[in-house]
């Protein structure tokens, strides 16, 4: 005998009925990203290491926030005197990076490096004075060649200065890449190593009362144990404060609880079972 199937839950309906929230908390719906101090003291440093028209490295874990901050360095940057450029396609060969470079540049791109390499060191030579900065994003995953060609770039200059200020950014494994015997040329070429770490457990709770004032939400609707949970797993994460956050939202708007409990949590964290695993204890 057939059934008929269950009429999907109004989930804005729940979230304003339950919590009288305007969005969900862990969403987009919630504009303003909270600069804590470490975020404040790094983009000063980065700004201040651009000033000196130097190179170097900016690493930390997935979701911490690197992305953010380096958006926010290239917003921050005057237009009159930088000129940026944001690279995240990290499966680029050597070659392919000059002719990157150039097709976003406005440069005609030519199948000979050496042509390609002319063009760039032009432009930055002459382009009203602008001091260009090259960051980019996923760095550990740039090959041995891409990563040489851009020790070659920097060596452009018979002074010590470099043509242009490069920012590698990426995560744990970028240092330990850079630290090997083939890509020590490029590292020693590195002025400065910045890391943007992990929240405190403090710093966390405080992010999570702040989303749900955000939009509304002007109690802790997480109950002690549910919190600790969270935290716990999420191990400082920004990203998967989020993640986890949102989902057990959802897990309590199914279940018709104004409380999120650890047991929403916790099937939560089954929709998330690499969280598990990466910050178990």
């Amino acid at each position: 005998m057939s059934t008929i199937a269950e009429k999907p839950l109004d989930m804005e309906a729940q979230l304003r009925a339950l919590w009288g929230a305007s969005g969900w908390p862990f969403t987009a719906a919630v504009k303003d990203a909270m600069e804590t101090e470490a975020y404040t003291q790094t983009l000063r440093r980065l700004e201040q290491c651009m000033a000196v028209r130097t190179c170097g490295i900016l690493w930390g874990p997935n979701g911490v926030g690197k992305s953010r901050l380096v958006k926010a360095l290239v917003d921050r940057l005057p237009k009159k005197t930088y000129r940026t450029m944001i690279l995240t396609h990290s499966s680029l060969t050597g070659t392919d990076i000059t002719r990157y470079l150039c097709h976003t540049q406005g440069i005609g791109v030519t199948q000979r490096r050496s042509d390609n390499i002319m063009a760039l060191r032009k432009l930055w030579a002459d382009h009203d004075g602008l001091w260009p900065v090259l960051i980019f994003e996923e760095a550990q995953n740039l090959s041995t060649m891409a990563l040489e060609e851009l020790r070659l770039m920097t060596c452009d200059r018979l002074d010590t200065q470099p043509p242009f200020s490069l920012l590698l950014v990426g995560d744990g494994a970028l240092l330990p890449r850079l630290n090997m015997g083939v890509n020590r040329p490029l590292l020693s070429r590195m002025g400065f190593c910045l890391e943007l770490p992990t929240w405190p457990q403090d710093l966390c709770a405080e992010y999570l009362s702040k989303r749900l004032a955000d939009v509304g939400i002007r109690e802790n609707i997480f109950d002690p144990e549910a919190e600790q949970l969270l935290l716990r797993i999420a191990g400082g994460i920004p990203r998967a404060i989020n993640h986890l956050g949102q989902r057990a939202f959802e897990e309590a708007a199914r279940d018709r609880s104004r409380q999120i409990r650890a047991v929403h949590v916790q099937h939560a964290l089954e929709q998330l079972p690499w969280l598990g695993t990466i910050h178990k204890d």
